[in-house]
């Protein structure tokens, strides 16, 4: 989280917004809907299909290798650490590696407002790219929430799936732009244990790295070292529960990774040039004015009342 960023109490915060390139807005509405999630192993050498593809399929790979044949065109391997995407109408035959199992995510759902641009785009894109830790992370996020049935009647789910779609279309807008591999990795292992009494060693080791490869690394791709990559994560999580959670401010410092209410209080500060009492009062009291906003009627119908009022 950048040291300069202050979060104001009243009026609204500038938001900006780069559009994918070469999307128009009526492309920016596709969304995946009916979505289902499911962690699926296949034996050795098992096979799916040939079959006629109906919906789409986002399958990420954690172990194993499959190799996918699509209509005519030549066959082409996901291993693990690389995820796919499959559209629908395509024939297609799913072949899985002999001697091991592969275990994967598979997100599956309908595409709803696709428009014909849109299509076209998704139908040229190359169909497999490496695993990032957002990518994961949302399909870990997406699966935790089929599983605990916190679906909000599929809506939630849809909006994962969503996300993991749009994540995977803008990570290929910005392929020059890829992180390396194991600041990927480094990334993936800092989410995932947030609150746990890491250092540079143990992330360095989750990246397969040096301690000071990694150190080069962040500083050349990301203008900043794993350790501060660290503590900003556990600050933007931090604040994360202060404003959606009724957690007292302990119990948030202890789930952000912090030892004392302390060190947290003073981080969230830097962050945000508030309190973390003060920054919770002020994002709830905000959401209560605009809820109340809402229902406060419009003054042409506040003096049709009086005159009805009035006339009565």
């Amino acid at each position: 989280m950048p040291r300069s960023h202050h979060w104001k109490c009243a009026g609204n915060m500038a938001r900006v917004s780069k559009p994918v390139s070469g999307i128009d807005t009526a492309s920016r509405r596709l969304r995946i809907v009916n979505s289902v999630v499911h962690s699926v192993v296949h034996p050795p050498g098992s096979q799916i299909g040939p079959r006629v593809q109906g919906h789409v399929q986002l399958m990420l790979i954690h172990a194993g290798t499959m190799v996918v044949h699509v209509d005519d065109r030549a066959p082409y391997a996901v291993p693990a650490g690389q995820m796919c995407i499959l559209l629908p109408g395509h024939t297609e035959v799913i072949g899985f590696a002999e001697g091991a199992e592969t275990r994967q995510t598979l997100v599956r759902g309908d595409l709803d407002e696709l428009t014909p641009q849109m299509n076209r785009w998704l139908e040229a894109v190359r169909p497999t790219r490496p695993l990032s830790s957002a990518l994961t992370y949302m399909a870990r996020e997406a699966l935790i929430t089929e599983q605990t049935r916190l679906t909000a009647q599929g809506a939630l789910v849809d909006a994962l799936a969503t996300a993991l779609l749009w994540r995977f279309i803008a990570e290929f807008e910005n392929l020059p732009a890829a992180l390396p591999a194991p600041i990927e990795d480094a990334r993936l292992f800092i989410h995932r244990n947030v609150q746990s009494d890491i250092d540079l060693t143990a992330i360095s080791a989750a990246a397969r790295v040096s301690p000071e490869h990694l150190v080069r690394l962040f500083r050349q791709h990301m203008n900043t070292t794993p350790m501060r990559y660290l503590w900003d994560r556990r600050v933007t999580h931090g604040i994360e529960l202060l404003t959606s959670s009724g957690l007292p401010v302990g119990s948030i410092a202890a789930c952000s990774g912090f030892k004392t209410s302390f060190h947290f209080a003073r981080k969230v500060k830097e962050a945000t040039g508030l309190s973390p009492t003060a920054l919770r009062a002020c994002n709830w009291s905000q959401h209560s004015t605009d809820a109340n906003d809402d229902h406060r009627p419009s003054q042409a119908a506040a003096r049709s009342q009086e005159r009805g009022e009035a006339g009565g």
